[in-house]
């Protein structure tokens, strides 16, 4: 068939079904712009670490990396320079500090290099390089000048530690002059400068190295040789691997999200489509009557789909890049305790590829689905109507979503880390066994209402039961059950994962019955080094109620490529092994033995990638190689990479390194902590020091921890809004598309409010028993979620069924959408009578 012929039959179909093919536009774009959405932030996160890695180190290759934070020996640099293969070599010196300027506060990673580092063709250090201050002043990407309102040779504040130093500010840096950089909380100066603010003379924190091509792995080798014994050699953008590590726990989540709404979206768009479907019946049987072969219905129904799919998939990725900008446009905080990430959204053609394909292929399915079946008859022949069959057809149908259930358990239980998979057949099994359940409660419905004298319940058992709207029915009702079993599974494996974290942040903090650490935003972790002078430290042991003053070590160590959190409370520490996060050996014993020295517990997946159980000896890659043997196997204390404790002592030894990282005030009994608190603060004073009592540590350490999965929040309400989007703006849809059929059962003598009254039942019928199906495998979902979420991120868990969540999800989904539809319904049911048979 001619284009032009297709065209002019689009156009002729479209103006009587506008409104139905709108909804499925729109439908499609939902499921585009979740999809689209999710794999946009998803790709971000990692995109911005590693473009900012590849803006820092250039053409490096290599990098001789400290184990510590004080770094090491800056005469190293001309060791390392002098190997052979080694072209360029630029010492580099990081440290964590705050910004302050007026009122305001920024924690930004303090870089610092020399002209060496332009050998490696880095952008980091061109603009200073050009400025006339680059000998002194600071440099700060552009949102970070702008939210400080620095103005040129303001004076800066810079707190590194229990140190302050005041630092001209030097220049704003765009994009053009530092590149993705722009977005990240740093701040760049002369590495003479950084050393004088931070009081790391002489040291730098790691060594870029660019090989001579094709020489990578012989000079690494050569660098071993020459390397500080505190520091090791590795690939010059270890970071990124490192980061995904960290972020794994997000990236899960999104790509949960990104099915789920995938699925939510596309049965949105299908159950818009099947308001159409009666039209596109009557065009196929026109086309056949006419003569027109097959190929030329598919052909035109292609068409429709075509253009269904490229507008929705247009208007979705629109959608989606302001989902992904507003909702996961800024980095979990977690990571930037380890990680100076930014907040740049990277859209690849790769998102843009796979969310359209879900689109168009929704748009397809849905659109053909009207040939199932037509061309097997004649076109005047109506479809058969063969309940027994139908019956039969449900109960296989419930039996196969039983097996498909009992296989989800399967996979969860032999191999909980394919928890995707399993969720899928677990949607799977709610969408075979909802026919049967629907017409169950059709049959409830109509026992229930035998005595009672009006005509609703038997208006809607007639419109359940006919084979007419059946698949119409069923898609609503499934729209809403994926949307509450999503929500309801999301939200009770959020909470399960929450009540670990809080339990393993309150078993933590109460190691200090006050805590001082580095007053920062990202140190809620406890990893910022300071020296803490004598005099402080007598004059905190002299404060009311105070009974002693400890010294807290922590920080991180890369372990392969995972970089672990290191805990290191003081001996006399209530727990230092956290109680409830052992998973093997016994947590008093541990306790008890790493007070004693000489032990250290390690989370499940550094045990693993160590090859050590409870009892083995085991050598961490710290800066002063030290032998500890295994107490414990943990959690991972809520930092997916792993978690590493021991002692504050041992931690000593073995980063040669007295700097301590918190400060520990253990109360008399009945001393008042508040007041306690407040006297410790006006002990510090001005001292760049946060105190906190241990219930307030364990507020901001629980809400760092929780922000890992804070998307699991927007997900379940993104999937939630979804929900009743979808259900209400169909269910509209359906019974307006049904005022014909009421305009003849007004001829029937029935009343305007038994028509409103059973299109609103019928509604909260049809959207309650598939919200409830929904809720009741949401909860079962939960368990398959919770399991993996446990084993594959190894996040503390205490597990509790969400039965109060998914009553109140289901209240929620059903009333709203049963709400928004008393509108159109009261419309609909004022149309004029009209003669003739309804249906």
């Amino acid at each position: 068939m001619r284009l032009s012929n297709v065209l002019s039959l689009y156009w002729a179909r479209l103006r009587p079904r506008l409104v139905q093919e709108l909804l499925a536009v729109l439908g499609i774009a939902v499921g585009v712009a979740l999809v689209f959405a999710a794999l946009v932030a998803n790709a971000s996160l990692t995109s911005s670490v590693r473009d900012s890695v590849a803006t820092v180190i250039g053409d490096a290759d290599l990098q001789v990396a400290a184990k510590s934070p004080r770094g090491f020996d800056q005469r190293a640099v001309a060791r390392i320079a002098e190997v052979p293969g080694v072209e360029a070599a630029a010492p580099v010196l990081e440290r964590r500090v705050n910004l302050v300027f007026g009122k305001e506060r920024r924690s930004v990673l303090l870089v610092g290099s020399d002209s060496r580092f332009a050998d490696l063709g880095g952008e980091l250090v061109h603009r200073l390089a050009a400025s006339r201050t680059a000998a002194t002043a600071l440099a700060v990407p552009a949102p970070i000048a702008d939210a400080l309102a620095l103005s040129f040779a303001a004076p800066i504040t810079v707190e590194s530690g229990l140190r302050r130093a005041t630092v001209p500010f030097g220049a704003s840096l765009r994009e053009s002059d530092v590149g993705p950089l722009v977005d990240s909380p740093i701040a760049l100066a002369p590495l003479e400068r950084v050393a004088q603010v931070t009081g790391l003379h002489g040291r730098v924190t790691r060594v870029l190295v660019r090989s001579a091509p094709g020489a990578t792995a012989a000079v690494a080798r050569r660098l071993e040789a020459v390397a500080p014994p505190t520091a090791a050699v590795l690939a010059a953008d270890a970071d990124v691997a490192a980061f995904e590590r960290a972020s794994y726990p997000t990236s899960q989540s999104t790509a949960l999200f990104s099915i789920f709404s995938a699925l939510v979206g596309f049965l949105f768009a299908f159950s818009a489509m099947l308001l159409t479907v009666p039209q596109r019946q009557r065009l196929i049987a026109d086309l056949q009557l006419a003569g027109h072969p097959p190929w030329v219905i598919v052909e035109l129904l292609a068409f429709d789909a075509l253009v269904l799919g490229v507008v929705g998939c247009l208007l979705g990725l629109l959608l989606g890049d302001a989902v992904s900008g507003m909702l996961f446009g800024s980095a979990p905080d977690y990571l930037l305790a380890a990680f100076a990430i930014g907040e740049r959204q990277t859209v690849s053609w790769e998102a843009a590829a796979i969310a359209g394909a879900a689109g168009m292929v929704a748009a397809m399915v849905a659109v053909l689905a009207p040939l199932r079946g037509a061309l097997a008859r004649h076109p005047l022949m109506p479809p058969a109507e063969r309940p027994s069959r139908d019956r039969s057809r449900d109960r296989a149908l419930a039996a196969a979503g039983g097996l498909a259930a009992a296989g989800a358990a399967a996979i969860v239980a032999a191999a909980p880390q394919l928890a995707v998979l399993a969720m899928f057949v677990l949607t799977l099994s709610l969408l075979l066994v909802l026919p049967l359940l629907l017409r169950g409660a059709t049959c409830l419905l109509e026992i229930a209402t035998r005595g009672l004298r009006t005509p609703v319940p038997t208006l809607v058992a007639f419109e359940l039961r006919s084979p007419r709207t059946h698949s119409r029915t069923l898609a609503l009702a499934a729209t809403g059950a994926v949307a509450v079993f999503a929500t309801v599974a999301i939200g009770g494996g959020n909470a399960d994962l929450q009540r670990g974290l809080a339990q393993s942040a309150r078993d933590i903090d109460r190691n200090g019955d006050i805590w001082l650490s580095f007053d920062a935003d990202a140190n809620a972790l406890g990893t910022a080094p300071f020296r803490a002078p004598e005099a402080l430290l007598t004059e905190l042991a002299a404060a009311p109620g105070v009974t002693a003053v400890t010294g807290y070590r922590g920080g991180f160590l890369d372990v392969g490529d995972r970089r672990a959190w290191v805990l290191a409370p003081p001996r006399d520490a209530p727990a230092i092994v956290p109680p409830s996060q052992v998973r093997d050996g016994d947590p008093e014993q541990a306790s008890a033995q790493l007070a004693a020295g000489g032990w250290v517990a390690l989370s499940e997946a550094l045990a693993d990638q160590l090859g050590a159980e409870v009892g083995d000896p085991v050598v961490l890659p710290t800066p002063v190689p030290t032998r500890l043997r295994l107490a414990a196997v943990t959690t991972n204390l809520a930092w997916p990479p792993g978690a590493i404790v021991l002692n504050a002592d041992d931690h000593a030894r073995a980063w040669g390194d007295d700097e301590v990282t918190a400060l520990h005030l253990t109360l008399a009994p009945g001393a008042d902590m508040d007041a306690t608190a407040a006297a410790a603060g006006a002990v510090v004073g001005d001292r760049a020091l946060r105190v906190e009592t241990f219930q307030e540590r364990t507020l901001r350490h629980h809400a760092t921890a929780e922000d890992a999965l804070a998307r699991l929040d927007q997900i379940a309400l993104l999937v939630l809004v979804s929900a009743i989007l979808a259900t209400a703006v169909a269910m509209g849809g359906t019974i307006w598309q049904r005022r014909p059929s009421v305009a003849r059962l007004k001829v029937d003598a029935f009343s305007e409010l038994e028509l409103w009254s059973a299109l609103l039942l019928e509604s909260a019928l049809v959207l309650g028993g598939g919200c409830l199906v929904g809720a009741l495998f949401g909860l079962g979902g939960q368990v398959v979620l919770s399991r993996a979420l446990e084993v594959v991120t190894g996040f503390p868990l205490l597990y509790a069924p969400a039965i109060a969540s998914a009553a109140a999800i289901l209240a929620l989904v059903t009333v709203l959408a049963v709400a928004v539809l008393a509108l159109p319904g009261w419309l609909a049911v004022r149309v004029a009578p009209q003669p003739g048979r309804p249906g």
